[in-house]
């Protein structure tokens, strides 16, 4: 029995270690902050801070993505959507920060990015998603559902969160729009159980988790598990409280976080597909909800606090779970809203 105990424990001891060891040297996390129309790059490495701006245009920024020495960021009410490029400008300098038109009056919103060159971004008020090819600055726009809030993409093809919201409200369940990217397109439609549906992420089964943030008020906060072979949802998970926002996988023991204003950090466990922490046992910050989430490769969880959106919002470094100990927290923009993660080349 003993022998038994000490390998469990070299086991568990080996899974953390291995989870430390992993460098976080390069990566940056991506901030919006809507308040002020600006992003906030904070270094994985000692936690400074640069800001990128986008301030006097119309620019309403809420959500983005990252991938390789990229972020891009979706402008809403300027129907533009921003580039950062995270290089440093020496020589025959090459655009690292700037801002890319879409079609006038389309709005933007949801981002995902598929490779070096393209990424796809919602527009809900065309109700169309754009492929945009943010090197040569083209764009493609391809219909969709009511009111497209995200975009997400397994293998090669995209699916679209069609929130189904007319007028503010939900007008019925939402549901996805599914094409393949780079062939004749033959768009599927996958019914979701939600209202509202806002967010999307893609698990390390390959499977869609999308966040319906459901009507105002009422708590009915779900989320929906998609198979995106079968293109189909295959389970639905409620009880994520009041409005629950965007999520991102941990590596960690198979979690979902989940952030929320009111609860702070939600938990789902996908490989029981049960809420861990749920309302009421969310983790809160200096006792605060969170807007958003990010994570790095050494598994510390950046929590985005926006505070009263009258001052300087904040984003809180903390271990990763179950601990959820604060590291550090910096001191970002007017009205943070979620977060991404990309890396210095």
């Amino acid at each position: 029995m003993r022998r038994l105990v000490f390998l469990a424990l070299t086991l568990a001891t080996g899974c953390s270690d291995a989870l430390e060891q992993k460098s976080s040297a390069g990566q940056v996390i991506g901030i919006v902050n809507s308040g002020d129309q600006t992003l906030s790059l904070i270094s994985a490495t000692d936690f400074t801070v640069s800001t990128r701006s986008w301030q006097g245009t119309a620019a309403t920024p809420t959500t983005l993505d990252g991938h390789g020495n990229v972020f891009v960021v979706p402008l809403g009410q300027a129907d533009a959507a921003g580039v950062d490029l995270l290089l440093s400008c020496t020589g025959a300098c090459i655009r690292t920060h700037y801002v890319v038109p879409l079609a006038p009056g389309s709005g933007a919103t949801g981002v995902v990015i598929q490779d070096d060159s393209i990424a796809w971004i919602a527009n809900p008020n065309l109700e169309t998603v754009t492929r945009l090819n943010y090197a040569t600055d083209d764009t493609l726009s391809v219909p969709v559902g009511v009111h497209p809030q995200a975009v997400a993409i397994v293998g090669t093809r995209v699916f679209v969160v069609n929130s189904n919201v007319v007028g503010g409200s939900p007008a019925g369940p939402s549901w996805l729009t599914s094409f393949e990217c780079c062939s004749v397109r033959t768009p599927d439609s996958i019914p979701l159980t939600g209202t509202n549906a806002r967010f999307a992420t893609v698990g390390e089964d390959s499977l869609l988790y999308v966040i319906a943030s459901g009507h105002t008020g009422a708590a009915d906060g779900k989320l929906s598990i998609v198979d995106p072979r079968a293109r189909a949802e295959i389970a639905v998970l409620n009880g994520l409280g009041e409005s629950p926002g965007a999520a991102a996988f941990h590596p960690a023991g198979s979690r979902l976080l989940v952030a929320s204003a009111t609860e702070g950090i939600l938990e789902v466990n996908t490989s029981i597909r049960a809420i861990t922490r749920g309302p009421g046992n969310g983790v809160k910050p200096a006792g605060h909800g969170v807007s958003g989430l990010a994570i790095d490769l050494r598994g510390r969880v950046y929590a985005v606090d926006p505070g009263t959106c009258a001052t300087p919002g904040t984003v809180h470094v903390l271990t990763a779970p179950p601990g959820y100990g604060e590291i550090h927290e910096v001191v970002v923009g007017i009205c943070p809203t979620t977060g991404a993660v990309a890396a210095t080349p």
